[in-house]
């Protein structure tokens, strides 16, 4: 008993309190005559020439001690630049070393935030220290240093815009601090399907954009679906997914999966995507004869409040609908209340419950929900579907 006390207490012991910090307002205002700060045009070859010359300092007070990324974080961060994903913004407090003598005179940059970054850049280009690894996509590249890229892509490197804002001289400190405390308060990272929007410009990006666009795509989702974070492109790219590739030849992970299929438009012809968009539309339009305004939702019994669009139900149900003949479509919607009834004691299977809630990327999951689906379809219409 000693023993599991005193355990507890070591381990109390090796913690660091948790602070709760309150956001009251500043009560004394900065001066805004003091404060000076300037949004700079800047690719990322000239900070690496600045970082060669030895004109940024990683040492700062605005900063922990650089390094803390791992070879894989600084590998992807380089990934991100391969691949033309935007980085977040730096920012630096401008310091003039000898300002009153011309040849000595020196312009150094403190880095206020962006530490991480710059000491990758410099351990990778400038300092050629470490080979990339573990990269998620362009992996014919692991293992190679920066001398071992080729040309375009170095020279994509240095011309890579970047968003560089200085803190003049004069800017009071407790002004400077402010700012790293307020950008450092959650950064914006990228969501998968804008990931998969900037891997896959031209065609796959602009189908996906132009399916959920549609007006049959809103009122099937009752215009709830939001545009911001491409949200309603995830939802496309499901569709585009398991339309492209059968659920039977699904293999986890379910970003994996979708980013193959986005990949697949480009191999299309024209003819196959005015045909693919032609059965999303007429997937859309079935799925709102069928449930109105509860199309896409979990429903447990008939008289159950309307639950959230569900993203599994909406892969499945509107995959299967594109892939029945129209034939198919009349039947279900003529026996509609049939079907709607077979769809409640669906979801009061706890083994699909979890196929659409708690596992949806697992293969399991992924196989119960398509065939479970495309049972009740065969039951109710009375004929064996193909998908």
């Amino acid at each position: 008993m000693m023993d599991s006390i005193g355990s507890n207490i070591d381990n109390e012991e090796n913690k660091v309190e948790e602070e709760i910090v309150g956001n009251d307002p500043i009560t004394v205002p900065f001066d805004p005559n003091l404060i000076r700060i300037r949004r700079d045009p800047f690719t990322l070859g000239e900070l690496i020439d600045k970082i060669e010359h030895d004109e940024v300092n990683f040492k700062t007070a605005f900063q922990r001690k650089s390094d803390l990324w791992d070879k894989t974080q600084q590998s992807r961060l380089i990934e991100s630049v391969l691949l033309r994903l935007p980085l977040p913004a730096f920012y630096f407090d401008e310091i003039i070393e000898h300002e009153d003598d011309i040849e000595k005179r020196k312009t150094i940059w403190q880095v206020i935030d962006g530490l991480q970054r710059c000491s990758a850049f410099n351990h990778f280009i400038v300092e050629r220290s470490f080979s990339l690894e573990n990269l998620e996509f362009l992996t014919q590249f692991n293992g190679k240093y920066y001398k071992d890229l080729p040309r375009e892509l170095q020279r994509r490197i240095s011309q890579t815009p970047i968003t560089v804002y200085v803190v003049e001289k004069g800017t009071p400190e407790e002004v400077k601090f402010n700012i790293f405390k307020r950008i450092n308060t959650g950064g914006l990272i990228l969501t998968p399907q804008e990931i998969r929007h900037a891997m896959n410009q031209g065609i796959p990006a602009d189908f996906v954009a132009e399916l959920a666009d549609l007006k049959e795509f809103k009122d099937a989702t009752c215009h709830i679906i939001k545009t911001e974070r491409m949200e309603d492109r995830d939802f496309i790219t499901r569709y585009v997914s398991f339309y492209l590739q059968n659920y039977t030849a699904y293999q986890p992970d379910l970003d994996g999966f979708m980013n193959k299929g986005m990949g697949k438009i480009k191999l299309l012809t024209d003819t196959e995507r005015v045909e693919m968009k032609s059965r999303f539309i007429k997937s859309m339009q079935t799925a709102i004869k069928l449930f109105d305004d509860d199309a896409f939702r979990k429903r447990t019994n008939v008289y159950d409040r309307r639950k959230p669009i569900n993203k599994a139900l909406f892969e499945v149900q509107s995959v299967i609908y594109a892939k029945m003949s129209d034939s198919q479509l009349r039947l279900l919607v003529n026996k509609k209340n049939v079907f709607k009834h077979k769809f409640i004691q669906l979801n009061n299977d706890e083994k699909f419950r979890y196929a659409i809630s708690s596992g949806t990327g697992q293969k399991d999951s992924v196989v119960r929900r398509f065939s479970e689906f495309k049972r009740i379809i065969d039951e109710t219409i009375e004929e064996k579907i193909s998908i």
